[in-house]
């Protein structure tokens, strides 16, 4: 990543983004943290004194890194979509399409972002400032902030220089993107697996942070519940931006649909939301009418009633990713039998429905006779990949139709598309595999959390019961040995409790963004380690004061 093209691709020269951005940003800095150590002159003390030194150093930071996050931001973008660009080209080619016009078509797309504006401004070079294809292509290649397109302008530049044949070519960097874009895929699920060692290295040290915090009033007579307000907040933020990074890292790849049509898949799952809802207030109402029931055990069972909208969230997703499955034998025996009748899909539909292809049978079934009512047939495939409720089959299917109706080979097409779709289902597989692994490494580190937290807890309210009943000899105090009264015990317990239900919702949302599911799965994970939070709390609390009573 380069400084040049980070201000070509925000648009500002460096001395306009100095002015406009950089320099205010750097100047408030330091004013604000002159203005801190003026007004508040008794806060920074000793260690603290160089907090307002570091404001200043964070402008400064942010300042010169804003532009290389923008355009690391947009090559990952841009890195997502060129399986399914190159998929495209090389269907639109197989209709012997002139060279500008395939340019055109993928520019249309609205589902490849910023690869589509890319790749508008080739078009616009070409057409409007009327150079060469292959000087364009080079034009945008030095400046486009994704390598792996950068280097398939390159190639493709010289492709056109040197007079090969367009169709040829596009078939040929079938395999080339692809084996690149798997590449950068095995590339971020190895990050997954940095993540996943970098988050239990954080969360123990947090638990050591949250053990001091619950000891050190006893030993000190500090605040045991500021201190454990400012734990809860760090463990909370560490949490949540531990989320934010993984989703930067993972490629977007989600296994859901993203079109806006009302299926029964997503009626059916957006109607188990207040299902669940109500589930909770009812629950809610009878724990707390009966009232015996220890803290977190009555928040774990108030909570359980999600597990119903996580299971028709994870049926729904193990239905769609049973269709991806099938899809590539479908598609590429639809291609070959029209093929065979001369391009006409709809007999080859007819000849496939005496197929089995799972879960897929019944959507092939319907699509079939939308289209021989010959209504809208872009709305009856639009309609069948949303039904499939796969964001693969939808962004695959719109391809296929539209070569095929610009006059394209069918079996070529859906050969090319077949091969391309089943990598990507494969490397979904192996993203499945890791979130699995993951599963079990944050279900572990809840209970370890739970059992290392409650136990110090367990420790200070016992010591708290005994001591304050000690009688001193005159003269001296409880407070020269040890400190008695370090606040609620009920309060602190409490504010565990929201540590441990906070942290399971983060770990939950981070099993789904690595596994690339639908957020409202990840309520089924969230309720198990609440669960396992709330057991830990009993059982360890329990042990402790049965072992030192027993002592």
């Amino acid at each position: 990543m380069s400084y040049e093209k980070a201000f070509k691709n925000i648009g500002m020269e460096p001395k306009a983004y100095a002015k406009k951005f950089a320099l205010p940003i750097i100047s408030f800095g330091f004013i604000f943290s002159i203005i801190l150590m003026v007004a508040f002159p008794a806060l920074f003390t000793g260690t603290t004194k160089y907090i307002p030194a570091l404001i200043p150093v964070i402008c400064i930071i942010f300042a010169l890194s804003y532009p290389l996050t923008i355009l690391a931001a947009k090559a990952s973008r841009i890195d997502n979509n060129m399986h399914y660009y190159i998929t495209q080209m090389g269907s639109i080619a197989t209709a012997e399409t002139p060279r500008i016009d395939i340019v055109r078509i993928v520019s249309e797309n609205e589902d490849y972002q910023e690869l589509a504006e890319e790749t508008k401004k080739i078009y616009d070079l070409v057409t409007v400032w009327h150079l060469s294809l292959a000087d364009a292509c080079r034009f945008i290649s030095k400046r486009t902030p994704s390598i792996i397109f950068e280097d398939f302008l390159d190639r493709f530049a010289h492709a056109l220089q040197s007079g090969e044949d367009v169709k040829t070519f596009l078939f040929a960097e079938q395999s080339v993107v692809m084996n690149e874009y798997e590449s950068m895929y095995f590339g971020a699920l190895y990050v997954v697996e940095i993540i996943k060692e970098l988050f239990v290295s954080l969360v123990m040290s947090l638990i050591f942070m949250a053990s001091f915090a619950v000891i050190m009033p006893v030993i000190t007579g500090m605040n045991a519940e500021l201190l454990m307000s400012i734990v809860v907040l760090v463990f909370l933020v560490t949490d949540l931006v531990m989320v934010m990074f993984t989703k930067s890292k993972i490629p977007k790849d989600p296994a859901w649909s993203r079109s806006s049509n009302m299926t029964e898949n997503k009626l059916k799952l957006y109607r188990s939301v207040p299902i669940s809802i109500a589930g909770c207030i009812i629950v809610f109402i009878a724990v707390s009418l009966y009232g015996k029931i220890e803290t977190s055990i009555a928040v774990a069972m108030v909570l359980t009633p999600l597990v119903y909208t996580g299971h028709v969230s994870r049926s729904i997703e193990k239905s769609i990713r049973r269709k991806d499955e099938n899809f590539p034998a479908f598609i590429r025996s639809l291609g070959s039998s029209a093929g065979a009748r001369g391009g006409v899909i709809d007999d080859a539909l007819k000849a496939l429905r005496a197929h089995d292809f799972g879960p897929l049978t019944k959507d092939v079934n319907n699509l079939y006779k939308m289209l021989v009512t010959r209504i809208d047939k872009f709305g009856s495939w639009e309609y069948f990949s949303a039904n499939t409720g796969s964001n693969l089959i939808q962004r695959f299917s719109v391809m296929f139709v539209q070569a095929t109706n610009l006059g394209g080979q069918p079996e070529i097409i859906g050969d090319i598309i077949a091969t391309n779709f089943h990598k990507i289902v494969t490397l979904r597989k192996k993203r499945s595999q890791s979130a699995g692994s993951l599963v079990g490494v944050l279900y572990g580190l809840t209970g370890g959390i739970g059992f290392t937290m409650y136990i110090s807890l367990g420790v200070v309210g016992l010591m708290q019961d005994m001591f304050s009943a000690v009688e001193m000899p005159p003269g001296m105090s409880m407070g020269m040995v040890l400190y008695t009264d370090v606040g609620s015990i009920e309060t602190l317990s409490n504010m565990v409790m929201l540590i441990m239900v906070g942290h399971s919702l983060m770990s939950a949302l981070l099993i789904r963004i690595v596994d690339g599911g639908h957020m409202l799965s990840a309520t089924t994970d969230f309720v198990i380690m609440v669960w396992i939070s709330g057991v830990s709390a009993v059982v360890t609390m329990s042990g402790v004061s049965s072992l030192l009573n027993l002592s």
